[in-house]
């Protein structure tokens, strides 16, 4: 994978004048130019073994991961902090990921309505300090965890389930979670994870601890149809990492940084979400559909080696976001293989503790497609219209959503099912 990217630097620098112990990030002015390559060559090798009875079904299974990054960082300062453009900084370097992990799940059917999961994981994760802020280093460091993880499900009824689970993890540096055999789901929660953090908002953080737990109630009415889910995910991280850092070693303040270092930044981060979802069949050919969810993520960033009071300190300090979005739909089928679908999202957005303040946005999307399936249903055919209003919208990333059209967008799909 190649990442190349010219880009403005930074809005803080972090100044450590001469002959103090003071330090102060400060805001400079976007003339410092960055080019940006990374390539990253990935290994993986995962071994699991399944028994299973009709009571209990036990996965115990171990993964090594190993590759190697190598980056390179040049930075420019361009006028007026300098008359012509002129080096900063320019550094590559070449780091190594190696990630091991052993794990082990056992799912027991205590009686037929009820299913406990147990499991645990461990991981050892030997990583890049920083190859993604700039200014890059090419130190390396480590990190372990022992992971429990739990989980239930229990069937009062025969269409009626409550599922609950807990687990702890550790994420990765790159895609390394992403590549795996081991279960990825608890009571049909997610648990695996890279970042919970969005990395639009704060780049890549490795190597950080989760602590996910939730709670989900799923209810089929069969005689008519209807399909109701309520939902209720709470996820929490908790990361140090180094980043890059210019220091200043002129006295003036006013002069530009010009010295690589780093720094230590703590990230606090907890997204809590409710979902409540209602589907509806009517006849053979219709169905129909509601969803809404509610998200509110929260984020508290902080340089520990800053001075408490230090100005800058708190590069994230208390920022928080809520959005709602709300998704109807309708679907037509008919048995000829012939179908089409309409649905609307609604989103609206608020968001805390910024400066300047980000309002956030309200807006509907609406979309349409039409298609046809044949040979025995095993090809599709798709045409549709995304965004029909041309509606563009502006959302803080700092929530987890669907990536949405800020155009109108024509689509088609062909798909063949072997």
């Amino acid at each position: 994978m190649n990442n190349s990217s010219p880009a403005v630097l930074y809005d803080r620098t972090l100044v450590f004048p001469p002959g103090t112990t003071n330090r102060v990030l400060r805001n400079v002015p976007n003339l410092t130019s960055l080019n940006y390559e990374s390539e990253i060559v990935a290994y993986s090798a995962e071994l699991q073994q399944i028994w299973q009875t009709p009571r209990q079904t036990l996965v115990v299974g171990a993964r090594f991961q190993t590759g190697s990054t190598e980056a390179s960082n040049d930075l420019a300062h361009q006028p007026p902090l300098a008359p012509a453009p002129s080096q900063l900084f320019a550094r590559k370097v070449e780091v190594n990921l190696d990630r091991i992990s052993a794990y082990g799940y056992e799912t027991w059917q205590i009686f037929d309505g009820l299913q406990l999961t147990a499991g645990v994981s461990y991981d050892h994760l030997y990583y890049p300090r920083n190859v993604d802020t700039s200014p890059i280093e090419g130190g390396q460091t480590s990190k372990d965890q022992v992971s429990p993880k739990a989980g239930l499900i229990w069937s009062p009824a025969k269409d009626t389930h409550l599922r609950a689970y807990y687990a702890q993890s550790l994420g990765g540096v790159f895609f390394d979670s992403s590549v795996r055999l081991e279960p990825t789901q608890i009571a049909g929660f997610n648990q695996a994870f890279r970042s919970l953090i969005p990395e639009s908002v704060i780049g890549l953080v490795p190597g950080t601890s989760f602590e996910t737990y939730g709670v989900g109630f799923d209810q089929a009415i069969t005689a008519s149809g209807t399909y109701f889910v309520v939902e209720g995910q709470f996820l929490n991280s908790d990361a140090t990492r180094t980043v890059g850092v210019f220091t200043n070693s002129d006295t003036s303040l006013a002069a530009a940084a010009d010295s690589p270092s780093s720094t230590r930044q703590s990230l606090d981060y907890s997204e809590n979400s409710l979902l409540v979802a209602v589907n509806q069949l009517v006849g053979s050919e219709w169905a129909f559909g509601a969803r809404y969810k509610l998200t509110h993520s929260e984020l508290d960033g902080r340089f520990p080696s800053l001075p408490s009071g230090t100005a800058g300190a708190s590069a994230f300090d208390n920022l928080s976001s809520y959005l709602h979005q709300v998704n109807l739909y309708a679907i037509y089928q008919h048995r000829c293989g012939f179908f089409a679908q309409f649905d609307t999202v609604w989103s609206q957005q608020s968001n805390q503790g910024y400066t300047p303040d980000q309002p956030g946005d309200d807006f509907w999307q609406f979309n349409v497609q039409f298609g046809y399936r044949f040979f025995q249903r095993r090809v599709e055919a798709r045409l549709g219209v995304l965004n029909l209003a041309d509606q563009d919208y502006r959302l803080n990333p700092l929530t987890i959503y669907n990536e949405l059209p800020h155009e109108r967008t024509v689509v088609a799909t062909l798909k063949w099912y072997f």
